[in-house]
């Protein structure tokens, strides 16, 4: 399994926001985490991502441990909140700085990605004078830019308009045909049930992990403003 969870457990002044947490997804699927606010969802994506240290249990993507407030052992593409954008500098200068990170700058798919989301002719404007959705989407943008295997992304659709949603789907069906494992955290579940492979819902921190087969086929062919939790 390339990503497991086993009995994650995080307890918060004595509430247990994450409860016995045990799940694991496969390389190359989508997977929906859908529940309300509060429900846990973001908290669990910090989980994996290493923001949080575990109660008790623990998470390992590719067979290695995650390590609280260590690097990953893979390379990671994150929305959880609103990425911090320097305002003053423009979404390129952004992307390439925060590319630049990693040591992993790829011009050519980072303008694809900007011109799917409809940012290409904004992409020299600086970022203060985007709308909400506009960063939304050079969220998603940043988050995928970089090939990486593993996305996790926290209501990647909030802000979005109609036609944004709709190229936001058929990317992840694009990103599940290049091998990238992708979990995204949502309240959407009328929109993501249409890309992802399995469903989870989640509530009070406790997963519910039988899982519903959606109908992602045809966009996995290619076809066709939430509080933290």
């Amino acid at each position: 399994m390339y990503v497991q969870i086993n009995d994650f457990t995080k307890t918060i002044g004595g509430k247990t926001v994450l409860d016995a947490i045990r799940v694991g997804f496969e390389e190359g699927t989508v997977n929906g985490i859908v529940g309300p606010n509060g429900s846990g969802k973001t908290m669990l994506l910090r989980a994996l991502c290493g923001f949080i240290r575990p109660t008790a249990g623990g998470v390992s993507i590719a067979g290695k441990p995650v390590v609280f407030n260590e690097s990953l052992p893979e390379r990671v593409g994150v929305i959880i909140e609103m990425p911090g954008f320097i305002a003053g500098r423009t979404a390129m200068e952004n992307l390439e700085y925060l590319a630049g990170l990693d040591g992993d700058w790829d011009p050519r798919e980072t303008l694809r990605l900007m011109s799917l989301f409809d940012l290409y002719e904004h992409r020299d404007k600086k970022v203060k004078s985007y709308s909400l959705g506009m960063r939304q989407k050079l969220a998603i943008v940043q988050a995928l830019m970089e090939h990486q295997r593993l996305v996790l992304l926290d209501e990647p659709t909030n802000g979005l308009d109609r036609a944004s949603v709709t190229a936001f789907l058929e990317e992840i069906g694009r990103q599940r045909e290049g091998g990238a494992t992708v979990i995204i955290a949502s309240h959407h579940d009328d929109e993501i049930r249409q890309v992802c492979d399995h469903i989870y819902t989640m509530e009070n921190g406790r997963l519910d992990t039988g899982h519903v087969v959606s109908p992602a086929v045809v966009l996995a062919g290619g076809h066709g403003d939430e509080s933290a939790d």
